[in-house]
């Protein structure tokens, strides 16, 4: 792979197709291919509830060939958990991750007495944010996903403020990792993307090209392990670490078709 200046800030990124040759000239160069891809928001459109979204079978066809081809490798890594996402995706030969890379990485290491502090706050979170709908809370298990999405902004400052109040005594146990519409309320030993997308470039040889796209704040340090690689933010976003950027879902299914062709 040739070297190239690696992104270590958030800059303004630019439009993929409008990069296309210089993109193809990379991939023709590269012998082989890491591709990791988070769901929501990337490979399916937001919606307000985690239940809703379907992967389009267009999009689950074109996954299913480059899955078969011998020279890439894919990754679907995921807030949800491991089994919803594979799931939803229902791609053979695709190597799924849940909780931000943490479940299904091999070397999963659950810290009882923070399982048992995640549920003591999810008891008081219940309690303290009953009365401020359309607030919610999801039961990952290891993981509290606080939901925001449609809530005025005095309702979401009020929550905000309960939700860093219950784990301020965690003593750094717990961090709050901010997504979209969600405070995801996560254990110190999941480490998140970033550290999940160096563990698996590691395993690969190293003239593989890391190709990386995601939607989300979560994504972004996915970007920056991999920012030799070719990373895409979803979405319209002025500032990232991603390289590149791509408008919605539907241009991210362009870009797999695109891909197709050049990786046989």
């Amino acid at each position: 792979m040739t070297p190239r200046r690696g992104l270590s800030k958030e800059h303004r990124p630019r439009y993929l197709f409008a990069q296309w040759k210089g993109v193809v000239r990379r991939l023709r160069a590269a012998k082989r291919f890491l591709l990791i891809m988070d769901f929501d928001g990337t490979l399916v459109r937001l919606r307000a509830r985690p239940e809703i979204p379907h992967m389009d079978n267009s999009v689950r066809r074109v996954l299913a060939r480059l899955a078969q081809g011998h020279r890439a490798t894919l990754y679907v890594i995921s807030g949800r958990r491991r089994d919803d996402v594979r799931r939803r995706v229902g791609v053979r030969r695709i190597r799924y991750l849940g909780l931000h890379g943490w479940e299904g990485s091999g070397n999963v290491s659950s810290n009882g007495a923070n399982a048992k502090l995640l549920r003591q706050i999810n008891r008081q979170l219940s309690r303290r944010l009953a009365g401020l709908p359309p607030i919610w809370i999801e039961d990952k298990k290891h993981v509290l996903s606080v939901h925001f999405r449609g809530s005025n902004p005095a309702t979401t400052r009020r929550a905000h403020r309960i939700v860093k109040e219950l784990i301020k005594p965690s003593d750094g146990q717990l961090r709050i990792v901010a997504g979209k519409k969600v405070w995801e309320v996560i254990p110190r030993e999941i480490g998140g993307k970033g550290e999940a997308v160096r563990a698996i470039l590691a395993r690969c040889p190293e003239e593989t090209l890391p190709i990386c796209l995601g939607d989300d704040a979560t994504d972004e340090a996915a970007f920056q392990a991999l920012r030799r690689g070719v990373t895409v933010r979803v979405g319209e976003h002025r500032r990232t670490r991603a390289r590149y950027y791509l408008r919605n879902p539907a241009e991210v299914k362009e870009f797999l078709e695109r891909l197709e062709t050049e990786i046989p």
